[in-house]
C-alpha cells in the first residue's frame, strides 16, 4: 500500500496553496486551491495540473479549504460545480458574505460540506480530521490526512 502526495503549487513560494493526495485505489483529494499572490488576475489557466477540476472525475472525491484566506481557496471559482468542498461552516459564511457585499472576485462553492474542528469525516479511503489553529483567518484548520495505515499533515 502506498499514499502519493504531490504539492502542486507553493513548495516553494507563499500562497497558491494546492496538495493533491492520491490513495493507493486511486481515489483523490485536494488541499486548498489558492490565488497565486503575484497572479494579477484570477484565471481558470492558473489553476493547477490537477486532473478532474474542470470536468469532474470519480476518482476526485473533494476539495478541502483549510481557511478563507484567497490564496487558499480563490481558484475554486473555476473548478466543476458538483465537486464536493469541504471547509468550516464561519469560512463559508464569510465567503457567502463577501458575495453579498459585491467584493470583487468573490463567489460561493455551490456544492459545501461543513467540517467542525476535531470531528473526523472520511471521504472514500481517507479520514480527515480539521484542527483548529490560530491563524490571521478566522476558521483556519491545521488537516491530518490519514489513509491506508500513513498520514500526514498539513499545518497552517
Amino acid at each position: 500500500m502506498s499514499v502519493s502526495l504531490c504539492i502542486r503549487r507553493a513548495a516553494d513560494t507563499i500562497g497558491g496553496n494546492c496538495i493533491e493526495i492520491v490513495a493507493s485505489n486511486g481515489e483523490r483529494i485536494v488541499l486548498d486551491l489558492g490565488l497565486p499572490l503575484d497572479a494579477e488576475n484570477n484565471d481558470a489557466a492558473l489553476l493547477p495540473a490537477v486532473h478532474g477540476l474542470t470536468k469532474r472525475t470519480p476518482d476526485l472525491l473533494g476539495l478541502i479549504i483549510s481557511h478563507p484566506h484567497q490564496d487558499h481557496y480563490a481558484l475554486g471559482k473555476h473548478i466543476d460545480p458538483s465537486i464536493p468542498v469541504y471547509m468550516g461552516a464561519v469560512a463559508n459564511r464569510i465567503m457567502q458574505a463577501c458575495v453579498k457585499f459585491g467584493l470583487p472576485d468573490a463567489f460561493q462553492f455551490p456544492n459545501v460540506h461543513e467540517m467542525k474542528g476535531f470531528k473526523a469525516f472520511r471521504l472514500g479511503a481517507f479520514k480527515i480530521t480539521p484542527y483548529p489553529v490560530d491563524h490571521s483567518g478566522y476558521d483556519s484548520y491545521a488537516l491530518l490526512v490519514e489513509t491506508n495505515g500513513i498520514y500526514t499533515t498539513l499545518a497552517r
